[in-house]
């Protein structure tokens, strides 16, 4: 029996930490370890944590003398002081069923050639209610697959899904082998958001994925979430949704590595870097920054293909 290396990184969700720490401790699944870390929270989480470790000898905590300022900083931490291939990053602010641990472990015993597997999530608010399941996400690439258990190439499941959008939505779901996320290069620390997305690219390109359809993970959503301090207004709404950046570091490491994803990968990929260039454009335009927004239209109208579709948007703009 695998052991798992279980990651808890925490900033400032005390208010969370009792949930997230007793639903880990909670787990079916026992042979673990738990490393907890906190980027010099503010509030008292510190405390809520060396409470927790005085109880089970299965937890080590780690607390940073000053903030990093990204959580994938942390993720990186962690994943250097774990002493497992089997890793799960348990987000601070997140909980999940007994089972969620063992039926990841599963995936991973009956194929070995798994990268990662995941399982589904639901949503839930910052009271602790549920408020939906997250399969609603992927229903506009496949309203059948994902109510079954299935696994897939790791090349098949981004040409399908992960390269049109973040099918895996949250780290919480997911246990991974540290190995490919080393061959990965880790989490790229430079991203603000998105730096999963890309891990998850990666690792698929070495191997295969399996997903979970039972909900085991409740995936909470509030307004101190990284993701809600990038997600106002449109400039981070296109960000989130195109992030060209992103999708052109993914195609650069695939190039250092001679890896060749699939053309319609390379495709697509192309084409939504494109509508992040557009996109980006016209929000700078609206801003009245001219100067900086005609290049990225003018780019997005002509390559990868010759459309002259955002130079036509921010011609009926100005007609407005």
């Amino acid at each position: 029996m695998p052991s798992v290396s279980v990651i808890i990184p925490n900033y400032n969700h005390a208010r969370f930490l009792p949930q997230r720490i007793e639903s880990v401790l909670e787990q079916s699944f026992r042979n673990f370890e738990c490393i907890i870390l906190d980027d010099a929270s503010t509030d008292n989480s510190k405390t809520v944590i060396e409470q927790y470790a005085a109880q089970d000898a299965r937890i080590a905590f780690y607390p940073s003398p000053a903030n990093s300022g990204s959580p994938f900083i942390q993720w990186n931490k962690g994943v250097k002081l774990a002493k497992n291939d089997l890793v799960w990053i348990a987000e601070s602010d997140d909980h999940c069923t007994p089972g969620l641990l063992q039926s990841l472990v599963d995936c991973h015993l009956q194929n070995p050639a798994i990268g990662l597997a995941y399982c589904q999530s639901n949503r839930m608010n910052e009271a602790g209610n549920i408020t939906g399941s997250w399969k609603t996400y992927t229903d506009d690439l496949d309203n059948g697959l994902f109510a079954e258990n299935f696994t897939m190439e790791g090349t098949e499941f981004i040409k399908r899904f992960l390269v049109y959008k973040n099918v895996i939505p949250n780290a919480s779901a997911v246990v991974f082998r540290k190995s490919f996320f080393n061959n990965a290069g880790y989490a790229d620390e430079s991203l603000k958001t998105n730096s999963d997305w890309l891990t998850w690219l990666k690792i698929g390109m070495q191997a295969a994925v399996s997903f979970v359809a039972h909900p085991h993970n409740m995936f909470r959503q509030h307004e101190a979430s990284v993701i809600a301090k990038y997600s106002v207004g449109s400039a981070s709404e296109y960000k989130e949704k195109y992030d060209g950046t992103m999708r052109q570091k993914f195609e650069d490491w695939c190039k250092q590595h001679a890896m060749h994803p699939d053309k319609k990968i390379t495709k697509v990929n192309q084409q939504y870097i494109s509508y992040e260039n557009g996109n980006r454009g016209l929000h700078l335009f609206q801003q009245g920054k001219f100067l900086q927004a005609f290049p990225a239209i003018a780019k997005a109208s002509v390559s990868p293909h010759l459309t002259l579709g955002y130079l036509r948007r921010l011609m009926g703009r100005v007609r407005q």
